[in-house]
């Protein structure tokens, strides 16, 4: 299962965990969960060049359509994952090289 730029729109902290618990939902025992993000880097450069106002931990991207933006790195998302139940899964985790792009793969912690 794939959860793609998802966290990063997300105003609340505890709304990114209950999201990652949503679709944690979907995945089948020792299944896994692709966590992808836009990177603080990406974030911070986008906010600058546009001018974002800032807002809680992140940026409102546009206040009038009420989009929000933070940038979430992977090991945010693994912090963020464990309030889920989800835990990094080792060396199998896919490596993608996209700018720009943070990304974790998650599984099930066993329970």
């Amino acid at each position: 299962m794939t959860q793609a730029f998802v966290l990063n729109v997300l105003p609340n902290p505890w709304e990114r965990v209950r999201a990652l618990k949503d679709a944690a939902s979907f995945v089948r025992p020792g299944g896994h969960l692709l966590v992808v993000t836009r990177s603080p880097e990406e974030i911070t450069k986008a906010a600058a060049a546009g001018g974002w106002a800032r807002h809680h931990d992140g940026f409102w991207s546009s206040e009038g359509k009420g989009t929000f933006q933070r940038g979430i790195s992977a090991e945010e998302a693994v912090l963020l994952g464990g309030h889920a139940g989800l835990a990094p899964v080792g060396s199998s985790a896919p490596r993608l090289s996209l700018p720009g792009v943070s990304h974790v793969l998650l599984g099930r912690v066993a329970g």
